[in-house]
């Protein structure tokens, strides 16, 4: 009887030592195939989705998408990049910041855009040094321009018997104050301003779309293109859908690394990182504490990347709060 509890106990240790090294060897087998999967030549699809701002708002945010931009210049593996625009434009400062890596990364590989229903003003900006662009016949683009607007509530508020007191250091300190109104001087020198900035715009316009700057200054007057007129205008090179823009992509993407024309690269959507995910998540939860996050070698330090996330993220509303400086826009005046 001991011995065939014996003999029984081994069994089951043989089964158990089996099954766990069953289950390691295939999840190494499973790992090994993704890499494989991960490593072949493959196409990647990145979006660009909403205003256009310096906040780590989300994936599809500019600023994620202009670090996976970035990271795509040394990956070897994609061979193509497809960059779907739905934006309405944005900040002056974010949209260069994409133009500048569309245009980096083009010079690498071909980057081809989509635009959705809208890529206007700042999302126009950082699609103009793509390799191609793609529009629908509806979308809306163009409005290339800069605005910066405001409000005036000084006769509001003398009626209510509100008097706004202000102590600054400059003359210009308050410019834009929604309490007064604005000065000549202030007008011409915010004017002038806009006009730098402008210009920067339609000449990095006329690189990118390799259109002579006077071309692009007639066009750049603040009006909105459909698809068709952007076409006609050589502000876009084509109409079609996403799916059209995606054989074009393939189709550039052989030629420039002269791959067989049997090769797939297949297309996948851009992953999303530790960090963007984390962004993602404390931008759309209102936290009150900070919670200790320490590294995975478990040594005790807070992890920097982790501290800096939370830290800016629990302290950037109320930061924001106090800032009454309108952000030079491109953009529409009728977005929000």
């Amino acid at each position: 009887m001991q011995l065939n509890r014996i003999i029984a106990l081994v069994l089951v240790a043989v089964c158990f030592i089996s099954a766990t090294f069953g289950i390691q060897r295939r999840q190494m087998d499973e790992a090994l195939d993704l890499k494989k999967v991960l490593d072949r030549d493959r196409l990647e699809l990145i979006s660009l989705d909403g205003p256009i701002t310096g906040a780590r708002v989300s994936s599809s945010g500019a600023m994620a998408v202009r670090d996976r931009l970035r990271e795509l210049i040394e990956e070897d593996s994609v061979k193509g990049v497809l960059l779907s625009i739905n934006s309405p434009g944005g900040t002056v400062g974010a949209s260069k910041e994409l133009y500048e890596a569309v245009k980096d990364l083009s010079e690498k590989k071909p980057v081809v855009v989509s635009m959705l229903d809208q890529a206007t003003s700042g999302g126009y900006y950082a699609a103009s040094s793509a390799t191609k662009i793609y529009a629908n016949a509806g979308t809306l683009t163009g409005s290339i321009g800069v605005i910066l607007s405001g409000f005036n509530a000084k006769e509001l508020l003398d009626r209510v018997g509100i008097q706004s007191q202000t102590i600054k250091t400059g003359p210009y300190k308050d410019i834009f104050s929604p309490f007064r109104e604005l000065g000549d001087p202030e007008r011409q020198l915010l004017q002038e301003l806009l006009q730098s900035t402008y210009t920067e715009f339609i000449t990095d316009v006329s690189k990118g779309r390799k259109l002579d700057l006077e071309v692009v200054r007639k066009l750049a007057d603040g009006r909105i293109y459909t698809g068709q007129q952007a076409k006609d205008n050589k502000l876009v090179d084509a109409l079609g859908t996403l799916d059209a823009a995606i054989a074009d992509l393939r189709d550039l993407s052989r030629k420039k690394f002269k791959l067989p024309q049997e090769s797939e690269l297949p297309i996948r959507r851009s992953p999303a990182s530790f960090e963007r995910l984390l962004d993602q998540l404390l931008s759309q939860t209102s936290v009150s504490i900070a919670l200790p996050f320490f590294d995975i070698a478990g040594s005790g330090n807070i992890s920097g990347a982790i501290a800096d996330q939370l830290t800016s993220k629990l302290t950037g509303h109320s930061m924001q709060a106090g800032n009454y400086d309108p952000p030079i826009l491109l953009m529409p005046s009728w977005s929000k």
